[in-house]
């Protein structure tokens, strides 16, 4: 596993050993899945039961297209300074008023869900994303994935004595294909 940086300054990514690609480049890269309008039919095909009664399941794919372009938008934004990762990047549980030591936390765009370890005030790691129809992380099997994902990225920084800035350029420059 290692951290490989992307397009905004402070924003990062998983890159996890048995993938090809980081894990903001699987969501939202050149060919990534939710910009992929055969994987997202399938998907919202095979969620169906889950989409919320008030949304059309022929247009929803060109909305969650939409939604897309318009996180990728907001990451754009705040490499320029127009935008702010911590405005974007909320607490993964709506009731944390409290943050701790890698802060776990949840970029949120319509049903895409883009799970990041918050560093720094405005420095983040994503752990990865999911399509988030129904209203508990733990209600389907895909969205407990990317939970369990998040918390062993999080293992992983803390095993590496990450906890703040400093120590996170640290293990980017010391032990990391940076």
């Amino acid at each position: 596993m290692k951290i490989v940086s992307i397009f905004a300054e402070n924003l990062f990514a998983f890159h996890f050993d048995e993938e090809v690609e980081n894990e903001f480049a699987k969501l939202l890269g050149e060919d990534g899945k939710w910009t992929d309008p055969s994987y997202l039919i399938e998907f919202v095909e095979l969620h169906k039961s889950d989409v919320p009664d008030n949304e059309n399941i022929n247009e929803l794919p060109q909305k969650l297209i939409q939604s897309a372009d318009e996180i990728n938008d907001i990451l754009y934004q705040s490499s320029k300074g127009k935008e702010t990762l911590g405005e974007f990047f909320k607490p993964l549980y709506n009731q944390e008023y409290q943050e701790g030591e890698l802060s776990r936390k949840k970029g949120r765009k319509t049903y895409f869900r883009l799970y990041a370890l918050k560093i720094d005030t405005e420095c983040f790691v994503i752990t990865g994303g999911t399509i988030k129809f129904t209203h508990l992380i733990k209600d389907r099997t895909h969205t407990q994935d990317e939970l369990n994902k998040l918390e062993r990225c999080r293992s992983f920084l803390k095993e590496h004595d990450v906890f703040d800035s400093d120590s996170f350029y640290e293990f980017l420059l010391e032990d990391n294909e940076y």
